[in-house]
């Protein structure tokens, strides 16, 4: 590996303040432990996702004391490390993150549903630890130098990808794990501005931001899709710092960068997993719940109306019965197409079990007719479908509640759609009904 020099017009003193701090041992042992985190992340989600072997530290009592980050973090003595307010509130941010992952494999073990709130949590709380892990190196920096703990002696062997330039954004040095992420080499950089590396998939705007805040902070910090020289786009977690003299003028700025591409594509899946019906795609009863209660928040803040509608197939079993499951979850599968293709993007539509859909329209004004949108779905469902070689045709009996008049939370309004449902089926199927209070 060729080691990338600083170009002449460098300042020739800056590699060497960068290697001149008592704690450069400390910098290298937290960006080794930051790298290792953020393995055990991508581990975990791996685990989750594919039903894996949990790692037998994952399932200990105590499991944040025994990954790599723990075993660093609880063994620094350093008096003047233990009293960063930011050394202080990571550990309790990595315990709890540990236990997450540690009750969501013991209930994946023994067979329990998944809990998608502590999921969630854990989704939280690894994005907390990111910006925790963020906030501890500027930590370092306002008590020695940023510059020295991020660079010194791991300028060139750092996971992460590093580059240096002068205050108008020139590079002046890269490191070899910027190669290996961006494809380009030092000689194809230095010279250049980061530019090189737009994807195009962020605005002038964001740039803007993000160089104000450069200005005015020393420090900016945050996601960021890039192209490496291949075209391909990449998602990186960057933090830029502003490098200054005695006189406090900025002389380079230091930009650091890892590649969360997979662990974002992991974290993506396993979301949908947990809040997307697996045979339909359709949202699930979970993210269903949750839209509802945005809608009413919206529909109570604009005085709007909102319709829940219940969905219950009629003829699902028969054919169930006599084609068998296979053919039942295509005609679910039909359905669902069905559903989302006479709504607008706005509304929602789920799986809430078996062979009941729930539908909810926001955003209603008192001169809006429901009406016809029950008809439309009640027309769409009650067309033939086509099973293999088998044409079969069933419909649907949907009952309706609205917003605010039959309820103000998501249960009730759901179970009064839910009870009117059952009038439909009641009075002959195939039609439609609103909820109406019992006298």
């Amino acid at each position: 590996m060729t080691t990338v020099q600083p170009r002449a017009n460098m300042d020739k003193n800056l590699f060497q303040r960068l290697t001149t701090s008592e704690l450069d041992s400390y910098a290298i042992e937290l960006e080794h432990a930051v790298e290792n985190h953020t393995r055990w992340v991508n581990g975990i989600s791996r685990t989750l996702l594919c039903h894996g072997t949990p790692d037998a530290a994952d399932l200990a009592a105590e499991p944040h004391l025994h990954c790599h980050f723990g075993r660093w973090y609880h063994g620094i003595d350093n008096p003047a490390l233990l009293k960063l307010p930011e050394f202080e509130a990571i550990g309790p941010v990595h315990e709890a993150m540990h236990k997450a992952a540690r009750e969501l494999l013991l209930a994946q073990q023994e067979g329990k549903p998944f809990d998608i709130a502590t999921y969630d949590r854990l989704l939280l709380l690894s994005d907390e630890m990111r910006r925790q892990m963020s906030q501890l190196r500027s930590g370092f920096k306002h008590n020695m130098n940023l510059i020295s703990l991020l660079m010194g002696k791991v300028f060139e062997n750092a996971a992460e990808g590093v580059l240096i330039t002068d205050p108008n954004g020139v590079i002046l040095s890269v490191n070899h794990a910027f190669t290996e992420f961006t494809g380009y080499a030092a000689e194809e950089a230095i010279g250049k501005t980061p530019a090189l590396l737009r994807s195009g998939r962020q605005s002038e705007a964001f740039y803007r931001h993000m160089w104000l805040t450069l200005q005015n902070e020393g420090q900016w910090e945050g996601e960021i899709w890039n192209r490496r020289k291949d075209g391909k786009h990449y998602l990186e977690w960057l933090t830029i710092s502003g490098v200054r003299d005695e006189a406090g003028t900025i002389t380079h700025y230091v930009a650091v960068f890892s590649d969360i591409t997979s662990e974002k594509e992991n974290e993506e899946r396993l979301y949908h997993l947990a809040h997307y019906d697996l045979l339909t795609d359709l949202p699930n009863r979970m993210l269903f719940y949750d839209r509802l209660r945005q809608g009413l928040l919206r529909a109570k803040r604009n005085n709007r109306q909102v319709a829940i509608m219940f969905l219950d197939l009629d003829g699902f079993k028969q054919v169930n019965d006599e084609l068998g499951h296979h053919a039942g979850d295509e005609l679910l599968r039909q359905v669902a197409r069905r559903l989302s293709g006479v709504l607008r993007a706005s509304d929602t539509v789920a799986r809430f079990g078996g062979d009941e859909f729930t539908v909810s329209v926001p955003d209603l004004t008192p001169d809006d007719d429901i009406s016809r949108v029950a008809q439309k779905i009640i027309a769409a469902v009650a067309k033939p479908y086509y099973l293999g070689s088998n044409r079969v045709q069933v419909t649907t009996s949907v009952g309706i509640s609205l917003f605010p008049q039959d309820g103000e939370d998501p249960d009730s309004l759901i179970t009064h759609a839910d009870m009117a449902m059952y009038e439909t089926k009641k009075g002959g199927k195939n039609s439609y009904r609103f909820y109406a209070a019992p006298l």
